[in-house]
């Protein structure tokens, strides 16, 4: 019985067909590459949860990863990507970050990424591709990702060129390129941000100046000054 057994495990129960799925950033080649187990492996020799953590490692871009096995013979590796929201600048370099604050590339600090919000903070601890950023001040990492979820939430990343955090209690954004947002501290974020959202509302898309959300239960919106139009 136990030569049968083992005749079974190490000769039939061979991975023969990877399968990916989700993948749009990496190619199927570059994920089977990754994995730390090939064709013709036993499809029971190796675990599941340290291939998915040495994915995540290797390949920044890939956020969720489940693999499974199906009998006799073929894995299934599912994966859904990261996407990267933030740059973080750091002197003359900056870092591609994701929302839940992965760090996905490296690129030149004066470089702007189209659709990529600029984000300014307090000194960082550790910042290395692959991994989660840290800050010398923890706090720094959970106002970053309850002001992005905020944003995100209500459909404002897109919009936000620049967060200025390098203070905690002066945290500002710059919308548009149109208005500075002071938002002062993280406190009631998601009240501010949903009171931002109805006071754009009622601004005209050629509006510039500024807007004080300091206190989440009023604002004050200062506009620039324009030109009067000549009359027709």
């Amino acid at each position: 019985m136990l030569i049968f057994l083992a005749v079974c495990f190490f000769v039939f129960f061979k991975v023969s067909e990877i399968r990916v799925e989700n993948n749009e950033i990496y190619s199927e080649s570059q994920i089977i590459e990754s994995l730390t187990f090939s064709m013709g492996d036993n499809l029971f020799s190796f675990r599941a949860e340290e291939a998915e953590a040495a994915l995540r490692k290797t390949l920044p871009y890939i956020g969720e990863v489940e693999i499974t096995r199906t009998l006799p013979n073929v894995v299934t590796v599912t994966i859904s990507e990261r996407k990267a929201e933030m740059s973080l600048v750091l002197g003359e370099d900056a870092y591609l970050i994701s929302g839940d604050l992965q760090v996905l590339g490296r690129i030149g600090g004066g470089e702007i990424t189209a659709g990529v919000t600029r984000v300014f903070t307090s000194s960082v601890g550790r910042c290395l591709v692959g991994e989660s950023v840290s800050f010398v001040d923890t706090r720094t990492a959970d106002n970053l990702k309850e002001l992005y979820r905020c944003l995100a939430e209500n459909d404002l990343m897109q919009y936000v060129r620049e967060i200025d955090m390098v203070s905690r209690f002066d945290i500002t954004l710059n919308y548009a390129d149109r208005f500075t947002v002071y938002l002062a501290d993280i406190d009631n974020m998601d009240i501010k941000i949903r009171f931002l959202v109805k006071i754009l509302e009622k601004l005209k898309p050629t509006d510039t100046g500024y807007i004080n959300l300091a206190d989440h239960r009023e604002a004050a919106v200062r506009l620039d000054e324009t030109e009067p139009q000549p009359a027709e």
